[in-house]
């Protein structure tokens, strides 16, 4: 039986497989929203994700900046759109659920990574 072996420090792939669907997702629903400038936001989380494996706490951070610049955008925007938009088509309350679901989920990933790591950091090496 093989055994995947985890190197310290390294966010799994299956998270960052997932914060790269996020962050494409949220990349084109926000720009065809918003403009092609709110593709920034998605980039610096999807370029964390690419530089990980290779530079670990520099890919971590942009992961962490990424998904914070992401859920407070979105969060806002969210906010402020359903203020605005009260009794629009549900194709648009569709949209924004869906949107901020997207990055709840995606914030509890990268959440749940940091605390896997952060315990893997702690314990003592056999």
């Amino acid at each position: 039986m093989a055994q995947t072996m985890t190197v310290p420090g390294i966010v799994s792939s299956k998270a960052r497989w997932f914060a790269v669907g996020a962050g494409v997702l949220i990349a084109i629903a926000g720009s065809a929203g918003l403009g092609m400038l709110f593709a920034i936001y998605p980039l610096i989380l999807i370029v964390g994700v690419v530089l990980q494996p290779r530079f670990p706490r520099a890919g971590r951070g942009l992961m962490c900046a990424g998904a914070l610049l992401i859920s407070f955008w979105t969060f806002d925007i969210a906010v402020m759109m359903v203020l605005e938009k009260g009794s629009d088509p549900a194709s648009v309350w569709v949209g924004i659920v869906v949107s901020v679901l997207l990055v709840v989920l995606l914030d509890v990933a990268i959440v749940r990574e940091e605390i896997r790591l952060r315990r893997a950091a702690r314990r003592p090496s056999a």
